[in-house]
This record gives C-alpha cells, structure tokens and sequence, in this order.
C-alpha cells in the first residue's frame, strides 16, 4: 500500500502566512512570496491530477473508468463525444458543466449525455470514491494522426500532474505518438507512463514480450515505466462475487497498473511538498519572524505550556483505542509547537473534529468493554461543549478543552478494550 504524504501541516503554514501578510503594503517582493505561497497551498490542497491521453481507439477512457471504479465514460468508436472530462472526489453524484469564460452550470447525479449537449469546454464528474481523495482522472480528448487534433491534448496536458499515455498494443507506439509526445515538458514525461492496452488480446499477450522489450528501449527519458493492462479483463476481476478475483487482477496487469499509478502520484505530492517546505523554511516563516518579533518567543512558550499541562493530565497507555485518541491528540500539540500563535478557534475546531471522529468510531462497538457502554455518550456531549467553547472568547475555553480531553481519555483507559475486535485506526 502506497501512502501520499501528509500535507495539513504545511498547509496551515503557508495559510497563516498569507492571512498575516494580506493588508501589509504591498511591493513586488512580498507580491511574489504571496504568489509562491498561495500556488503552495493550492497544489497542496488539491488532489494530484493524472492524465489520460492517447490517439484515438487507444482505451484510455476505459482505463480511467477502471481506476475510478465506475463505468461512467463512454467508450468504444462510436461513443458519445466529450470534452475534457474530470473524475473527482465529491460526497454525493455531481455533474458540472464548465466553460473557460463563464459561470459553470451543476447537474445531479451522472448526466454526461445532457452535460454535452450543452457544448461545454470541460465537465467534471464527482463521485464518492475515497481514492478520488488523492487522485483526480482528466480524461483527455483522443488524439489523431499529425494533423489539428493533437493539439487540444497538448494544451490540456499543462493542467495535468502526471499522465498516462496509452497506446494500442495491437501497434503499440507509433509515430505519431512519438512526434505529440516528445512536444510534453520534460517535468511531466518524467511523472508519466506509457500504458499498452488491449494487452488481454491474443495477437498482443502472444507478443508482448517482444513489444515490451522494444519499448522499453525506445522510452528513454519519454516515460517513467512501461505497463501492460487488459483493461476488460481487470473490471471483470474486480467485479467479481462475493469479493473480487485478484489472482486475475494481478495477472491481468491491474495491480501493477495501481500501484505504478499511485505511486507517480505520491511522489509528485512528495515533490511538491518539498517545495513548498523550503520555501517555508528560508523565506515565509522567517519573515513571519521579523514581523511579529518578541511576541512569537511568548506564543511558543505557552503553545508549550498548553501541551505540558494536558500530558500532566494524561493516563498512561494501557489499551489499543486509547493509543490511537492521544496519538491523534499529540498531533493538535504538534501544530501549536509549530504555530507563531495560539488560535483558539483552530485550536478548538481540531479538538472538536477528533472528539467527533472518536464517537462516530465508538459507535461501532467492539472496542471497548461492554460495561462502558455510557462512554460514547460522553464523547457525544463533548463534541457538543466543544462547538459551544468555540463561541466565547479568552483564555477560559481553552483550559476548558484540555479538561474535556483529559476526562474523555480517562474514561478510555478506565473503559479498556477488546483487542480481538479491535476497529481499524482513524484518519486523524
């Protein structure tokens, strides 16, 4: 399993310095720090894009349905003609029509057919998939021979992180693949890869090992990796009852396909991240410094004297659910050794979020012993406390959030657990 690197952190870093340069006066200097720090920030905050490309016939709608698990882009030679079309993550079924010069317009549930007759420039798609989290799939509009067509897919790859070429297996790579694909930003080419499709067809499974040899000679710095996928053959194994078939998953190449996928991915989230840190380290959080002097030595002092007190208070490990809540707690003191400043609004908001997390997880059951079945209860009301302390102002909310969440983790310690039903650890 790949994991994208943790972004929250920094986000708050490059927001706090936005919002404490925001009515300074401005000069060409600061212009363009604000300018890096705000791109910082929304590369950050947004998932990493991968694009679809190919000449037309090549199966990249196909796999891009594939990998978003939902069989919603047209496919086949005489399928309904798009746009750009952007799979993303969204809580309930959207369709969004968009235009390059004017306000987009949202359809409920998945409506392409009508979302084209609208004669957009883009459509976005949300689905609830926790994958589109991390990812979001820019199906791009297929490709032709050395003529007009292939330069739609060059200016749409700009918006694209990383990007998946496919190409036919039956006459994988040609020309004028070759000819498009040398005229992409290097910067891209080296977070891409070329897939074969149409590798489940006898012709090409009899002479992919060939095919792949001669690829991977030719690919040089054009492609990351060469992959072979079947595409038909992985949606069948996935969709397989009552669990999916992954002995076929792998042997068809879907798994190598993913893993190749979310792994460009995660490095490109890893890649930026660096930027962004050194960025932050040698000019955003030093100015941060000089700006606000003498009075940052104090914030930190009491961001430390706020984590001292709340330890103090703390029972010591003594069962599974219990390390994973003051894990999730020593993250919030983590971020106010990192602040400049103690914001009691953020401060009470995180604390709300992982109480809320903890009851909806306590919910579940099996965690704890069965006589503190009055524990979630508190957490419920603490979840409640914490919204209200949100609305006063001072001092006093925040001590009152440190006893709230020192009573709720001795209640968990007193609470025990089972660990052989133990529930998987939350995301905070």
């Amino acid at each position: 399993m790949i994991d994208f690197p943790g972004t929250d952190q920094e986000v708050r870093q490059l927001e706090r310095f936005l919002t404490a340069t925001e009515d300074l006066t401005a000069d060409p200097a600061m212009e363009e720090m604000r300018a890096r720090a705000l791109a910082h920030a929304e590369q950050l905050s947004n998932a990493v894009n991968i694009g679809f490309a190919g000449e037309f016939g090549a199966g990249k709608s196909s796999l891009a349905n594939m990998l978003a698990g939902a069989d919603i882009l047209p496919t086949g030679p005489q399928h309904l003609k798009l746009p750009l079309v952007i799979v993303a993550y969204s809580e309930t079924p959207e369709t969004t029509v968009g235009w390059w010069g004017k306000e987009p317009k949202v359809y409920s549930g998945i409506a392409l057919e009508k979302a084209a007759a609208d004669n957009p420039d883009f459509i976005s798609v949300g689905l609830n998939t926790p994958a589109l989290k991390e990812i979001s799939l820019f199906d791009l509009p297929g490709a032709g021979a050395l003529d007009d067509t292939y330069k739609p897919t060059l200016d749409l790859l700009k918006f694209v992180d990383c990007a998946i070429w496919c190409t036919n297996g039956t006459n994988a790579w040609r020309e004028t693949e070759r000819h498009l694909w040398a005229q992409v930003p290097t910067e891209l080419r080296d977070n891409s890869l070329l897939a074969v499709t149409h590798a489940d067809l006898p012709p090409v499974r009899d002479a992919l090992d060939r095919v792949l040899a001669r690829l991977n000679k030719e690919k040089n710095k054009m492609f990351r990796a060469v992959v072979p996928i079947g595409t038909p053959v992985a949606v069948r194994a996935m969709a397989q009852e009552p669990e999916p078939d992954f002995a076929l998953w792998e042997t068809c190449g879907g798994q190598n396909l993913a893993e190749h996928v979310l792994k460009i991915a995660s490095d490109r989230r890893q890649s930026d991240l660096e930027a962004a840190r050194a960025d932050l380290k040698q000019d955003f959080l030093p100015y941060l410094e000089d700006l606000q002097g003498p009075e940052q030595e104090q914030s930190q002092a009491d961001a430390s004297a706020v984590q001292a007190a709340i330890e103090l208070t703390l029972p010591p490990l003594e069962n599974p659910i219990l390390e994973d809540w003051l894990a999730a707690i020593a993250s919030i003191y983590a971020d106010l050794r990192e602040s400049s400043a103690i914001e009691p609004a953020a401060f009470l908001n995180s604390c709300q979020e992982i109480v809320e997390d903890f009851a909806e997880r306590l919910e579940q059951g099996g965690e704890i012993d069965p006589s503190a079945d009055w524990i979630p209860g508190e957490f419920e009301k603490a979840t409640d406390l914490l919204l209200l302390l949100q609305f006063e102002t001072g001092d006093a909310p925040l001590k009152d959030a440190i006893s709230i969440l020192a009573q709720l983790s001795d209640n968990l310690a007193w609470a025990g657990s089972r660990v052989d039903s133990m529930q998987p650890k939350t995301g905070t």
